[in-house]
């Protein structure tokens, strides 16, 4: 179970129509995508920028980007599927 206290991965959100949302905290890991960020919509094709503390980036392309509501004490969130990709120019 991962909690909002536990993001703590700085993660930028490049829509597919090129807008970026800053700001986003997130548990990133190979595969999935954590994320409390409920207020903007997260869409596949989505990519994820990952930005690391020795100032490199990773990238994930968003493939099903799963919501969850709000229960047991955990508030709503999305866990995100991802593949690894690139980094976009």
């Amino acid at each position: 179970m991962i909690l909002p206290g536990m993001a703590k991965d700085d993660v930028v959100l490049v829509k597919a129509d090129g807008k970026r949302i800053e700001g986003l905290k997130a548990v990133v890991s190979m595969r999935r995508i954590v994320t409390f960020h409920t207020e903007v919509e997260i869409e596949p094709k989505d990519i994820m920028i990952k930005k690391r503390a020795d100032g490199a980036q990773e990238a994930y392309l968003v493939l099903d980007p799963m919501f969850n509501h709000a229960g047991d004490g955990i508030p709503e969130n999305y866990q995100i599927t991802v593949r690894r990709i690139d980094v976009p120019e």
